[in-house]
């Protein structure tokens, strides 16, 4: 026997590293990336990459701000755990009664509930119905009376109400708690990190300025990217029976099925303008824009669980939906990891694309960017004289492409202004 052993010893030596090999890879299949990371909590790990977001998730609120009794304002940002999913699931728990209007078109009113002692304030990017509350939050309060919805008030002292506050006419509701209690909104301070700010009224608007310099990580994903032969089939598919022709112009592929809808893919880009005329009788309403736009991202098959509703204008008929990561907006000037939908009265579609998509965070060295105060910005962009232009300013991380490397992108934190109408990194305007 022994010497069978000895004889085969290179036959069973290889025959282990193989079966070690098949082991260590299903470990890493089965748990990529099982590393201390402190934001697999966050929803973006790789077990989430499939997971089908509901509309309440993609029409979250994105931040979250503690109000002390002295009225000092706290942005709660953390690496560690998702504060606004425990947020939701705590509100969902919640039953809620009759809306009343507090009080409306008075901005000093306005600001002194944006600036509620001891509460918490859920606030949204931009307008969402409160259809889209109710579906968020599980609850039924009356949408005839609340149309529009910027903020979320909650009391932390006892109240059994809270507030919904609408910039449009600065609008304040106060909404009955008739099961469930606020303080159950507390959360652990461990992992939290608090960053000093305030609310202005500027331009109409509500916005959030922060107080002193402060630091944000630099962050690496690993990139999601879909494939064109995928999304153009989802797009492009109907219940007719009609054949998609293709052709090439240059770097771009263009799409068409001989009826109604032309699809344009950039190669270089890595973006997709998709139009579909559905026709007058087809027309989807405005107060059903939310949920119809939702669907449709959906029905591309890009991964949705990093994207948020970011914006809405052209009279509530666009809605642009970016990545979000830690709470702060991915903004870059071909949208990777976003998307802009437009339907117009006329019974056109118009979807611009991106086939990237953050998806499963990296390590990185701990690296840190240090932000100014909103005053010093604002200062800088005085003294260049841009400061006439701009009607909003925000935090977000900036997607920095690599060229040596299309699986990754390293993103940074910076400050962005709408200057014009369209959000661009601030220190563009310094130059």
């Amino acid at each position: 026997m022994i010497k069978k052993l000895r004889a085969n010893w290179l036959s069973i030596a290889l025959a282990v590293v193989v079966l070690i090999s098949f082991i260590l890879s299903a470990i890493i299949w089965t748990n990529p990336f099982q590393y201390d990371h402190p934001r697999r909590e966050n929803g973006t790990g790789a077990s989430q990459q499939q997971t089908t977001q509901s509309i309440g998730d993609v029409y979250l609120p994105t931040t979250i701000v503690k109000t002390n009794g002295d009225n000092n304002q706290q942005l709660l940002y953390s690496q560690r755990k998702n504060l606004i999913y425990h947020a939701k699931k705590a509100m969902t728990g919640w039953q809620l009664g009759g809306t009343s209007t507090v009080k409306t078109n008075n901005s000093d009113v306005y600001l002194s509930y944006l600036r509620h002692r001891n509460s918490l304030m859920l606030s949204y990017p931009d307008d969402i119905s409160g259809t889209v509350f109710n579906e968020t939050f599980k609850q039924s309060i009356d949408t005839n009376r609340v149309k529009k919805i910027n903020h979320i008030v909650i009391p932390l002292n006892g109240t059994k109400a809270i507030y919904l506050l609408s910039d449009s006419h600065y609008a304040i509701y106060r909404v009955r708690i008739t099961k469930g209690s606020p303080e159950s909104m507390v959360t652990s301070k461990r992992g939290v990190k608090p960053i000093s700010v305030d609310h202005r009224i500027v331009n109409g608007h509500a916005v959030m300025i922060y107080l002193h310099s402060f630091t944000l990580p630099r962050l690496a994903y690993q990139i999601s990217d879909q494939k064109i032969n995928n999304l153009s089939a989802n797009l492009m598919s109907t219940n007719q029976h009609t054949n998609t022709t293709t052709h090439q112009d240059g770097n771009r592929t263009v799409y068409t099925d001989g009826t109604n809808r032309h699809l344009v893919y950039d190669a270089t880009r890595g973006t997709v303008d998709y139009e579909n005329d559905v026709g007058r009788s087809d027309v989807v309403e405005t107060s059903q824009i939310y949920s119809h736009f939702y669907r449709a991202l959906v029905k591309t098959g890009m991964p949705l669980n990093n994207i948020r509703f970011d914006e809405v204008s052209n009279g509530g008929r666009t809605i642009t939906y970016r990545s979000y990561v830690e709470g702060f907006p991915i903004i870059n000037d071909n949208n990777y990891g976003g998307a802009k939908l437009r339907a117009n009265q006329r019974g056109t579609e118009h979807y611009l694309l991106s086939l990237y998509t953050v998806q499963v965070p990296l390590p990185l060295d701990g690296s840190t960017v240090k932000l100014p105060s909103t005053a010093s910005v604002l200062n800088q962009l005085h003294e260049n004289g841009h400061f006439k232009n701009v009607t909003n300013l925000r935090v977000g991380y900036e997607w920095k492409s690599d060229s040596e490397n299309h699986q990754t992108v390293k993103i940074e934190p910076t400050y962005f202004v709408k200057y014009r109408g369209r959000w661009i990194n601030y220190t563009a305007l310094l130059k």
